[in-house]
């Protein structure tokens, strides 16, 4: 028995707006890809490219959130997705919450005044690299899984794991960049601490957002089979 994706027996105007999820995930993905290289661009000293990378994420989120805004109101007001309308509106709302996630951690870090030397060394730690790298590696693996969505069941569950794979990766290194914070030697000023603890919690929330993105699509693929 051919095992099709739940958005496979779709009409038209269905699988336009499975597109348009398609192209929302872009926007997010960039939006994920300019925080990373902003917090690169700190850690390096370079003011100009952190501050191009910050608005970018701003545009980004900004873009999003009207994408996102458009298609639950279309999809809210029509009849979509039948018994999946409800799980197609959450998904959309748990992606949105990626974007909103890099803006929220970026602010942490955008400031007239320049981070201490602290927080600076912490931002070039092998530490926060493998931190940012797996915030963007899940989603990617989710931009995976999205992409799979005409592929068929066993395609689908085959792109949930690396999701959850690096959410989990990414925890691990935000643990020892949290143990960092807490149990440095060099007396860190207790504002700097405070605010690179809720940037890392923040951040985390984008692997996070990722994790619950796939949650949802599993829902849907478990909703499209008999």
């Amino acid at each position: 028995m051919v095992k099709l994706s739940p958005f496979a027996l779709i009409n038209k105007r269905e699988s336009r707006i499975v597109e348009e999820i398609k192209g929302y995930f872009k926007i997010i993905q960039r939006t994920v890809d300019s925080f990373v290289g902003m917090v690169k661009a700190i850690g390096e000293g370079n003011d100009t490219e952190a501050k191009r990378s910050f608005q970018a994420i701003l545009d980004g989120e900004k873009e999003a959130d009207a994408v996102h805004r458009a298609m639950s109101m279309e999809i809210a007001e029509g009849a979509f997705f039948g018994g999946i309308r409800e799980d197609v509106l959450n998904l959309l709302e748990t992606m949105d919450s990626i974007p909103d996630s890099a803006k929220d951690a970026a602010r942490f870090l955008e400031s007239e005044e320049r981070l201490d030397d602290f927080a600076l060394s912490l931002l070039r730690s092998d530490e926060i690299e493998g931190f940012i790298s797996n915030l963007q590696l899940a989603v990617a693996a989710l931009g995976e899984l999205i992409a799979a969505f005409d592929l068929g069941k066993k395609e689908m569950l085959q792109r949930l794991p690396p999701v959850e794979d690096r959410e989990e990766d990414a925890d691990t290194f935000n643990d020892e960049l949290l143990k960092r914070l807490f149990n440095s030697s060099s007396n860190p000023n207790p504002i700097t601490v405070i605010q690179m603890r809720d940037f890392l919690s923040v951040a985390d929330d984008i692997a996070d957002y990722a994790e619950d993105s796939s949650d949802v699509i599993l829902v849907l693929v478990a909703k499209g089979y008999d």
